[in-house]
């Protein structure tokens, strides 16, 4: 019995919310251009955070594996 009674909370809880957010589902356009400005944002700082994260590390290893091979190169001739 507490378990139906605990579902039938969730159910009015989720029409509840269901229905709040049906009715005030407009925004303004300027709050919309803001929100999709954020979003934007939000997109290239973490691009950003995984270019510097991992992009680079790899670059410099690879430049420095590219310098050891010419040093054996030219010690080679």
């Amino acid at each position: 019995m507490r378990e139906l009674n605990r579902w039938r909370r969730f159910g009015a809880l989720l029409v509840l919310v269901v229905t709040t957010l049906a009715t005030s589902g407009y925004i303004g356009p300027g709050a919309g251009a803001g929100a999709i400005a954020v979003l934007i944002a939000v997109m290239l700082g973490v691009l950003l955070l995984f270019a510097g994260v991992f992009w680079y590390p790899l670059k410099r290893m690879v430049r420095s594996r590219r310098g050891e091979a010419s040093a054996e190169e030219d010690a080679g001739r």
